[in-house]
């Protein structure tokens, strides 16, 4: 296992993982982390400021020499990156990673939207509506366009094509949660990986109510909130690895 973790697969490509938050990426990330030298790792998780200025201030040869770049946010500096560089991704029903952020939040102090909405005692209804995080509202869509929920919804269809162009032209995987051993079958392959993956889930949100438990209203608001992602998702959904 040792050897794993410090050795990069001779067979590996390099690697951009885009971890959209409550997608099951922890899991992804530990399992990607097994097949690359932490020395040529960019890691973007955590509160780091100023992380991105200094790797985009970086020389060229020195930002090309990354082998494994992931985390929350890293979808611009794909550009950025050694341009053979294999950029995957996994998208989540929207609904249900809105549930799974909500009980995730409560459940981990260290979060940053914790206190707040432990204080506020937050309903899941009031924090779908809260706009207390950008990753609450139509993220998936934002965070591949690079945009704010503003700029997103002032032309709906647009954003939604926009961001769809975009998974389609510069990631080499798109997969979704659901379906999450074919995409990461497709993955290993695509980035040459050489261990398969176990599907040992890492980071599972406790103590969360089942999506068919959740009222009617709350959906209403997770869906008013959602509605890009929610259309993002069902084109993603009809063509992701099966």
């Amino acid at each position: 296992m040792l050897l794993n973790l410090l050795q990069r697969s001779t067979h590996a490509r390099k690697l951009l993982f885009e971890h959209v938050p409550k997608c099951g990426g922890t899991s992804m990330s530990d399992y990607f982390r097994r097949h690359y030298v932490v020395s040529a790792t960019f890691d973007r998780y955590g509160a780091r400021p100023n992380e991105q200025e200094q790797f985009l201030a970086l020389p060229e040869p020195e930002r090309h020499a990354y082998e494994f770049v992931l985390g929350h946010g890293v979808h611009p500096l794909l550009d950025h990156c050694d341009p053979g560089m294999v950029a995957v991704t996994i998208l989540r029903e929207p609904v249900a990673r809105i549930v799974s952020h909500y009980y995730f939040v409560k459940a981990t102090p260290g979060h940053y939207l914790h206190k707040q909405v432990t204080t506020e005692q937050m309903t899941l209804r009031d924090y779908a509506a809260s706009g207390i995080s950008p990753e609450l509202r139509n993220d998936m869509v934002c965070r591949f366009l690079n945009v704010t929920p503003e700029e997103a919804e002032s032309d709906p269809g647009g954003s939604v094509d926009a961001a769809w162009d975009v998974l389609q032209e510069r990631y080499d995987v798109v997969g979704v949660l659901e379906r999450l051993a074919p995409a990461m079958e497709a993955i290993r392959l695509a980035a040459g990986l050489s261990n398969r993956w176990s599907d040992r889930r890492i980071n599972r949100t406790k103590g969360r109510v089942p999506i068919e438990q959740i009222t009617a209203e709350d959906r209403r608001v997770i869906e008013a909130h959602n509605a890009l992602d929610i259309e993002l998702y069902r084109r993603v959904e009809a063509v992701a690895p099966r």
